[in-house]
């Protein structure tokens, strides 16, 4: 009995791991395919089968990728990264606090705000972006860092409170009532009590935020056109779109560069993110 059931768990784990092995490889060919491909030269790239091999190793393309005479990359990540950063910050100093404040407010008004907060992640993308490049022209913030910035908070804040209001829930209160027993007040709890306990909850935050703001295009592509302001995404579409020979092999390269930060920021904080993501899903 003790040999079927052991042999049950076997085929179970294997269906198990051989579904999320092709699932895995179906996602992750692709990235493999151009990571290999940007070693090599242009004349290797082209064929009627996808080829994993190392053959014609160049360097060549990551050299056109990041000097000046190419791609130009130092500045387009120094952009895309600063512009994300302060939008990872404001996100997460914003909804540290609305979060609480929505979890220990449970009135008709929260309710209301929850329904606003779904609604503003609904009506996004082309429908509004005129009327934000009117108003970006207006300010004059149209070429600036700024204004990608305060957009992204309109595209992060609405989900990101909602996210922090139920990993807020699901700190007991009774913690906050020993610290008022103690003769702390209700904002020292939060900072020396509270958000400590939140990390797990803000580092999924600002990686969502972060990770959001990296892989926009469309806003990027009507507000940012300068060196300084246009982030990494137009810089690589701008080189597709071009006029000429293109530069697939130095495309590549950029593709790899690109999603490098994202991968090293994933992984340092993958634990905490998770402990964030199912955290907050224990009570909304």
């Amino acid at each position: 009995m003790r040999n079927k059931t052991l042999g049950a768990r076997l085929r179970s784990l294997l269906v198990r791991y051989g579904l999320l092995l092709v699932l895995m490889s179906f996602l992750l060919l692709p990235a493999a395919w151009m990571a290999l491909s940007s070693f090599r030269s242009n004349n290797d790239l082209f064929g009627a089968i996808p080829n994993f091999s190392l053959t014609g190793f160049t360097l060549d393309n990551y050299r056109w990728a990041m000097l000046p005479d190419g791609l130009a990359m130092g500045q387009l990540l120094q952009n895309t990264f600063a512009t994300n950063a302060m939008s990872a910050v404001l996100t997460t100093a914003f909804c540290a606090i609305a979060g609480y404040g929505l979890a220990r407010y449970r009135g008709g008004l929260a309710k209301a705000i929850i329904f606003f907060l779904i609604l503003a992640q609904m009506i996004q993308g082309p429908m509004i972006m005129v009327p934000w490049y009117n108003i970006a022209a207006s300010l004059n913030l149209v070429n600036t860092r700024e204004v990608l910035v305060l957009i992204y908070q309109t595209l992060t804040i609405p989900a990101a409170i909602w996210l922090m209001a139920g990993f807020y829930r699901a700190i007991p209160q009774e913690l906050e009532e020993a610290a008022a027993v103690d003769g702390a007040g209700r904002i020292r709890t939060f900072f020396s009590v509270i958000l400590p306990l939140s990390l797990p909850g803000l580092s999924a935050i600002a990686l969502y935020s972060f990770i959001l703001g990296w892989n926009d295009y469309q806003y990027a592509l009507i507000l940012t056109s300068s060196k300084y302001s246009k982030t990494l995404q137009i810089g690589i579409a701008q080189q597709m779109e071009s006029i000429g020979a293109t530069n697939w092999g130095g495309i590549l390269a950029a593709g790899t560069i690109a999603v490098i930060p994202a991968v090293i920021i994933f992984s340092l904080v993958q634990k905490t993110l998770i402990q964030g993501l199912t955290a907050g899903s224990v009570k909304g």
